[in-house]
């Protein structure tokens, strides 16, 4: 079943895939730098899971009264800390913050 007959079937707007929104990266001094664009998204419909190499965005969100689901996998070029994320949403615009993961030596006792 192709694209024009669920648009034609359903409705053009009603029968909508997961679209994958436009996203800028920079690395900046506090570390990886995200911009996503997300119209119509609410804090209450985002979801963001980061691990050390990756973060994973998700929202749902109503434009032009139909229901888009938005889906991002955002690989990152170092490995950065998933405790210290830090994001903000404004005006349908998110902003992640990743530090990169600190590199640290620890003692090892000599038996």
């Amino acid at each position: 079943m192709g694209w024009f007959y669920r648009e034609v079937r359903w409705g053009y707007f009603a029968v909508r895939d997961v679209v994958e929104p436009l996203s800028e990266m920079k690395i900046g001094r506090e570390g990886v730098e995200i911009t996503v664009d997300l119209p119509g998204v609410t804090r209450e419909n985002l979801m963001i899971n980061a691990s050390e190499d990756a973060i994973l965005v998700e929202a749902v969100s109503l434009v032009g009264g139909a229901r888009v689901k938005y889906k991002k996998l955002i690989k990152m070029p170092f490995p950065i800390d998933p405790e210290r994320v830090k994001a903000r949403l404004t005006h349908g615009i998110l902003h992640i913050v990743a530090p990169p993961k600190e590199v640290g030596f620890r003692r090892v006792p000599v038996e």
